[in-house]
């Protein structure tokens, strides 16, 4: 994004002095050079300031779960959701401050989290990593077309066309078929959007997605204290039912409270996204603060006043339950434009982790000159000569030569692979082959997404399966790791092992009932 219109930093004169770092310069240094050898190699200044970065990072958090938000407080209870919501946000924004410090002071992490994974625990740690946070990241764009397939048609068409029961309106036909409006939706807007090679021209329409978002807390605080017609605010059950009671699927539902927050999978593209100046440990805090307060507000705001609108009645999708009235379409249409912007954000984790599975061996700086098949043959050739002193001599150069073209081979496979990479870049392709994997990923995420089963299977399976793993587990196992034993690390582990133990035994449960 070009400095000109990028939204305009109020943080940066405070933020950036020299007295907000907390690092030592060298490994600063070493951590800038390595973003911007990352993301952006050919200009110092590209990046997004840290107002930019606070409202797309806000915008990665906020998205399907705060919607869900309203159901898993009706099957939990009032009081400890709101206690569980708030902990959770905490706890994620602990994580997320713990993983960009161990990015940075810790040598050979290349601010990557998959890196970070490789130096605590080697090929298994990075496996590990890269397959929690596909899995999530796949996860999440599987709930964000859900909730435009099942809102965008219905929202649409009563609009335009009001309470009319049928029509012979191409229009109207399309709307109805809400398969197809997604298809055509993704199609338009969401293949363009994830066609960017990173989150930089984001930050403007993350703020169009946050400001949507803040109006949807609008519609529906106005709905519940106008209660148009008397169709939203149901009758109260009374104080310990509402507010203090604990419910039996409480455990079910905290997948969704966990999914609410996760943002791991995508911290290190925002800390990235910076201005190489600005990619600081003290910086990275103050992004994630305004981050988590803001969407920490919005989607309790959303969950907990449609909570009290319609108690133990709400769903996981709320708009469902509300009254066929235009406010409520507005703000269907309103949640499809967060969704719509929000999705790009983990589909660039998704794809970047692709490459990463696909050209593991890419090396940016210069064409590969040795793939270590030299060291096996100075290794084998002394054994193997010692065994075979009377074997004919063309055997030994049969043997000799084999090694040899052996190692050109490889060593030619591997600077192909590498030239399918853009110059300087470990993790973009050249256009076409950008394009072909962009549209490949889209097309099954889609597809999956129209045979999907209901919202709240999908947060609650996905939270707890892979959410805790990303956000809590792995980021403390590597604090403990890389950095010695500290009580929050512990406490941040026990919590994850728990919750994702727990929460997933009783979440598949629930997928299997609700499924056959």
């Amino acid at each position: 994004m070009e400095e000109s219109t990028e939204p305009k930093d109020l943080l940066h004169d405070n933020a950036a002095s020299p007295e907000a770092v907390n690092v030592s310069p060298a490994t600063e240094e070493g951590a800038t050079e390595e973003h911007q050898h990352h993301h952006h190699p050919a200009d110092a200044e590209h990046g997004s300031s840290l107002s930019g970065a606070i409202f797309n990072f806000t915008n990665s958090i906020v998205g399907a779960g705060a919607i869900g938000l309203g159901g898993a407080i009706a099957e939990s209870g009032g009081i400890i959701s709101v206690v569980t919501i708030i902990f959770f946000a905490v706890l994620a924004k602990l994580s997320l401050d713990m993983l960009i410090r161990l990015s940075v002071e810790v040598e050979g992490a290349h601010g990557s989290y998959e890196d970070l994974g490789q130096v605590g625990f080697g090929w298994v740690g990075r496996l590990t990593v890269l397959g929690s946070k596909f899995l999530y990241s796949f996860g999440c764009l599987v709930a964000y077309v859900i909730v435009v397939k099942d809102n965008f048609g219905p929202a649409a068409k009563s609009l335009i066309f009001g309470n009319v029961s049928e029509s012979d309106s191409w229009l109207y036909k399309l709307l109805g078929e809400d398969v197809w409006t997604t298809w055509i939706l993704g199609l338009v807007v969401i293949l363009p959007l994830c066609l960017l090679r990173d989150m930089t021209p984001l930050a403007s329409l993350s703020v169009v997605s946050v400001v949507s978002m803040i109006c949807i807390v609008g519609i529906v605080v106005y709905l519940y204290v106008a209660n148009p017609n008397n169709e939203i605010r149901h009758a109260s059950d009374g104080a310990y039912e509402d507010w203090f009671e604990v419910r039996p699927a409480f455990l079910e539902c905290l997948g969704t409270f966990v999914f609410t927050f996760v943002s791991q999978h995508t911290v290190h593209l925002a800390f990235g996204s910076l201005k190489p100046r600005l990619r600081t440990v003290e910086n990275w805090k103050m992004v994630s603060s305004y981050s988590i307060l803001i969407s920490g507000t919005v989607s309790l705001a959303v969950g907990v006043v449609v909570y009290m609108s319609f108690w133990e009645a709400t769903e996981s999708d709320i708009f469902e339950i509300y009254p066929a009235i235009s406010s409520i379409d507005l703000a269907k249409l309103l949640l499809c434009v967060t969704m719509l912007l929000t999705f790009p954000l983990p589909f660039f984790t998704c794809r970047e982790l692709v490459i990463i599975l696909v050209w593991p061996y890419a090396h940016t700086d210069e064409p590969v000159e040795s793939t270590g098949v030299e060291d096996m043959q100075a290794d084998l050739q002394e054994p193997l000569l010692e065994e075979h002193e009377n074997c004919p001599e063309e055997f030994d150069l049969f043997r000799s030569m084999s090694l040899t073209d052996l190692s050109v081979i490889t060593t030619q496979a591997v600077n192909v692979m590498n030239s399918f990479l853009l110059p300087g870049e470990e993790r973009q392709l050249v256009l076409c082959l950008h394009v072909l994997i962009t549209i490949k990923l889209w097309f099954v995420v889609t597809a999956l997404a129209t045979v999907a089963p209901s919202l709240g299977d999908v947060l609650d399976l996905v939270g707890c399966a892979t959410g805790t793993l990303i956000a809590f587990i792995l980021p403390s196992l590597l604090a403990l790791k890389l950095q010695g034993y500290s009580h929050l690390a512990a406490f941040i582990l026990i919590v994850g092992v728990i919750v994702g133990v727990v929460g997933t035994t009783f979440s598949l449960k629930k997928l299997a009932s609700d499924t056959f």
